[in-house]
């Protein structure tokens, strides 16, 4: 589960924006998540930097809470896999690409991603490989 697609959305603006936007859709996205019937939880999380630097940002993204990821049982209960991320990157890609506001000032980003495969994985591990057996509100949510 190393490599996967995702389905991303980007929003840049200021900081109130984004972090509002990032915060509208981690409360969705586990709303999406539960209304498929799948037992997610959320946790803050870090992407995986390396080295003593790579520390230290884990360390800050953890402390800011700068990332969520939406956790689903697929593998294991104790280990369980995030199949969403809600993430606040600051200014970083503002300062990255010179991204500005309008009224001047470097743009600040937040995204928000699914991974496609390990959505699906969480279906098939929580209701079964036989999709047609699966809960109605879960199927006609999906094949509406």
């Amino acid at each position: 589960m190393q490599s996967f697609r995702v389905r991303e959305f980007v929003r840049i603006g200021t900081a109130d924006i984004v972090v509002a936007w990032r915060d509208m859709w981690h409360k969705r996205g586990l709303d999406l998540l539960h209304s498929l019937g799948l037992p997610a939880k959320s946790d803050v999380a870090a992407d995986p930097f390396f080295g003593r630097l790579g520390r230290m940002l884990v360390g800050n993204q953890l402390d800011q809470k700068l990332k969520f990821e939406g956790l689903v049982p697929v593998i294991s209960e104790e280990h369980p896999t995030a199949v969403c991320s809600f993430n606040y990157h600051q200014d970083h890609f503002g300062q990255l690409f010179g991204l500005k506001l309008p009224k001047g000032g470097l743009a600040q980003t937040a995204c928000v991603a699914f991974g496609l495969e390990r959505c699906v994985m969480a279906l098939f591990k929580t209701h079964g490989m036989v999709p047609s057996s699966w809960p109605e509100g879960v199927r006609s949510h999906l094949w509406v």
